[in-house]
């Protein structure tokens, strides 16, 4: 049995990892190839090229990539005529992933979408394209599965991964094992797991991080560092802001939990630490032309996922020209100074665990893949 894996980003390699280990566990002999990660390789699938460490967002950075898209697309096409996978499995990455689609259907190749594209937040009407190439979709929010059904896609509601990846609290010191203050507010960083998100944002986050520090010493930064991200990055634009910055790899997530508050980039990270119940600034900013084309195509009233899945505007987004030191700082400053607004929403954020479905989302998703080669 020959199965084919897609995913780009972090998030992409972490999800796509815990598929490889359950679907390894039910077909212990299947030979699993694809684009990934580093944790998709650790996990047992062979590694055709490190997508994650290389993904770009927005539409006109995609068009500066071009020529690596078109070498992947030929080396996949190549790949995929050889090798005549039984399956091809797509994972989030709807702009890379929809061409891989469409070109594993026209190989009559199944392809099975996991953790599918957010139509019902903006280009509602991709939803026609995924029609046409999969032959399964695989949704982790139970309101996807209507929307897909709807439209007459064989859908399945297999539960957020998310629920599988964060381990449970330990009882470990983390501010002994950190050097950590016990008396220190801790605000955490989380500027993405791309480049570009690490470019945009992380030099605004500081500069209003600085500001906060200015009037409340008892602050401690906290900058948890996705493992996509070089480390010279982060130190370079840490050392050019002046500020004194702890930069964890915090793969337990037990730092996560003892943040008093975050500032976090757009996506995933996002739910995780609505998840912990963390109250956060959400902050999404790219190329100026690519924004204003999200713009006219965005249909819902929130960006972060926090608030998505919510229901409501839990916490503040700061979104592109938004993103800028003194109304982040100004935001900051008002939380810190009322225990109370922070522990209301950390309630609120707490709520969204039950719309999550329950743990177990890798080995269905497993299960509904071998069925769909069965």
């Amino acid at each position: 049995m020959k199965i084919f894996i897609v995913a780009g980003e972090a998030s992409g390699d972490i999800h796509g990892a815990n598929l490889v280990k359950e679907l390894k566990k039910l077909q212990p002999t299947a030979s699993i190839a694809g684009f990934g990660g580093q944790r998709m390789q650790a996990a047992g699938m062979q590694l055709l090229y490190n997508l994650a460490d290389h993904a770009v967002i927005g539409f006109f950075e995609v068009i500066k990539n071009l020529v690596l898209i078109k070498r992947l697309l030929k080396t996949t096409e190549q790949y995929l005529r050889e090798e005549k996978p039984d399956v091809v499995v797509l994972i989030d990455y709807p702009g890379f992933n929809f061409k891989v689609g469409k070109l594993a259907h026209s190989l009559k190749i199944p392809v099975v979408y996991y953790i599918a594209p957010q139509i019902w937040a903006w280009w509602p009407g991709r939803i026609k394209e995924i029609k046409e190439f999969a032959a399964r979709v695989l949704v982790v929010f139970p309101f996807e599965e209507k929307i897909y059904a709807r439209a007459g896609v064989p859908v399945t509601w297999v539960g957020h991964p998310l629920l599988e990846h964060i381990p449970a609290a330990t009882k470990t010191d983390i501010y002994e094992q950190f050097n950590l203050g016990r008396d220190k507010k801790l605000i955490g960083l989380l500027p993405g797991s791309r480049r570009q998100e690490v470019e945009h944002l992380l030099p605004v986050m500081l500069a209003a991080a600085g500001k906060v520090l200015a009037t409340q010493p008892d602050v401690e930064l906290v900058l948890l560092r996705s493992s996509s991200i070089d480390i010279t990055l982060l130190e370079n634009i840490i050392q050019a802001s002046g500020l004194a910055v702890k930069v964890i790899d915090d793969e337990t997530y037990q730092v996560r939990r003892q943040l008093t508050l975050a500032y976090v980039a757009s996506g995933t990270a996002t739910l995780e630490m609505a998840y912990l119940g963390i109250p956060m600034l959400i902050m999404y900013k790219v190329n100026a032309l690519s924004y204003q084309l999200a713009k006219r195509l965005v249909k819902i009233p929130y960006i972060g996922l926090a608030n998505i899945v919510s229901g409501q505007k839990v916490v503040p987004e700061f979104i592109q020209n938004a993103v800028e030191p003194a109304s982040i700082a100004a935001q900051t400053k008002k939380y810190l100074n009322n225990p109370a607004e922070l522990k209301a929403i950390k309630d609120k954020l707490l709520q969204t665990k039950d719309k999550l479905g329950t743990s177990g989302a890798s080995s269905r998703a497993a299960q509904e893949i071998l069925a769909q080669i069965r």
